[in-house]
C-alpha cells in the first residue's frame, strides 16, 4: 500500500499523458470533419430545440449529449475510412495519424472495435440504437466493403443515408420524451439528405491523385475531369436548386414560397450560391479552388439547416 502511494504521482502523470495522447489521436482523425459533420450536427440539434419550442434552461446536458454523439458518429466513421484510405492519404492528406505514424495500424483497428462498441452502447442508452447500428453498417460497407470505390454508392447512397440518420438522431436528442418526429419533418429530412448526398461528388474533384492510387472510381476519374465539371455545373445550376425547393415544399405550399418575402429570399439566395459554385467548377480548376468551392457548399448546407424554423413561422 505504501508503495502505491509513493508511485501515485507517476500513475497520475502516465494517465494524464495517455488521455492527452488519446485526445490528440481523436483530433487527428476528425479535424477535417468539424465543419461538415460536427457543426451541422449541433445546428440540427439547435434547430430542433427552436422548432419544437424546447426551453433553453434545461439544455446543458442535452447539448453535451449532442456533441459527444456527433464526435462518436464521425470518429467511428473516420477510423475505418482512414484504415481503408491510407495510400490515398499519403498524397491527399499526409498529416493524418496513420500516415505520419502517430498511431499504428494495429492500434487503429483496436480503436475501431472499441469506439464502435462505445458508440452503440451510448446510442442504446439514448434510445438511438437502430439508427446508430444502421450508421455502423453503412460505415463498414463504405470504408471496408468497397462502397467508397464508386461515386454512386459513396455519395448518392452512403452519404445520403448518413445525412438522413444524422438529421434524425440529432433532432431526437433535442426532443422531450413525449415528443416524436412528424412524418412531414421526416420528409424534410429525406429531401435535405438527398440534396446533400447528390451535391457531394464535388469533393472528389480535389482528391483525384490520391483516389487514382487507391483505385477509386470517383466521378472525375470515371468520366474525366472536364466532363465531370460540366456534369456537376449543370447539376448545381438546375438539379440541386430544384431539390432544395422540394425540401422547402415539405414544410410549406408553393404559394407560400412565392408569396412570402422571407421564403422567396431563401430560395433566391440558395439558387445564387448554387450558381456561384457551378461557375467556379468551370472557371477555377485547381485542387485548392475546388476545396474552396466545396467549402462554399458546406456553408450553404449549414446555413440551410435552420431554414425549417423560418418556414414553420
Amino acid at each position: 500500500m505504501r508503495r502505491f502511494y509513493l508511485m501515485r504521482p507517476l500513475y497520475c502523470k502516465l494517465t494524464f499523458r495517455a488521455i492527452i495522447r488519446e485526445l490528440r489521436i481523436a483530433w487527428g482523425f476528425i479535424n477535417n470533419d468539424i465543419w461538415d459533420t460536427i457543426m451541422p450536427s449541433l445546428l440540427i440539434f439547435i434547430t430542433s430545440c427552436i422548432f419544437n419550442g424546447r426551453s433553453w434552461k434545461d439544455l446543458m446536458i442535452p447539448i453535451l449529449i449532442s456533441l459527444t454523439y456527433a464526435v462518436l458518429y464521425i470518429y467511428t466513421f473516420c477510423i475505418s475510412n482512414q484504415i481503408d484510405g491510407i495510400e490515398e492519404d499519403r498524397i491527399n492528406k499526409p498529416y493524418r495519424p496513420l500516415v505520419t505514424g502517430f498511431v499504428t495500424m494495429k492500434e487503429t483497428f483496436t480503436r475501431m472495435y472499441a469506439y464502435n462498441f462505445v458508440y452503440l452502447v451510448y446510442a442504446l442508452f439514448l434510445g438511438l440504437f437502430w439508427y446508430s447500428l444502421a450508421w455502423t453498417i453503412i460505415s463498414y460497407y463504405l470504408n471496408l466493403g468497397g462502397w467508397s470505390n464508386h461515386w454512386i454508392s459513396k455519395n448518392l447512397v452512403g452519404m445520403t443515408l448518413g445525412t438522413f440518420i444524422l438529421f434524425n438522431v440529432q433532432w431526437q436528442i433535442a426532443l422531450q420524451p413525449e415528443q416524436v418526429i412528424s412524418y412531414r419533418t421526416q420528409a424534410y429530412f429525406a429531401m435535405m439528405s438527398i440534396w446533400a448526398g447528390f451535391a457531394l461528388p464535388i469533393q472528389d474533384l480535389r482528391d483525384v491523385a490520391g483516389d487514382l492510387k487507391g483505385g477509386r472510381k470517383t466521378l472525375p476519374i470515371a468520366v474525366g475531369d472536364r466532363k465531370a465539371r460540366i456534369i456537376l455545373s449543370i447539376h448545381y445550376f438546375l438539379f440541386l436548386p430544384a431539390i432544395f425547393l422540394c425540401a422547402m415544399l415539405t414544410m410549406v405550399p408553393l404559394k407560400e414560397v412565392i408569396s412570402k418575402p422571407l421564403n422567396i429570399s431563401i430560395f433566391i439566395i440558395q439558387m445564387i450560391v448554387h450558381w456561384l459554385v457551378a461557375y467556379r467548377l468551370l472557371v477555377y480548376t485547381t485542387p485548392e479552388a475546388d476545396h474552396r468551392s466545396y467549402l462554399l457548399y458546406v456553408l450553404l448546407f449549414c446555413a440551410a439547416i435552420p431554414m425549417v424554423c423560418v418556414l414553420k413561422s
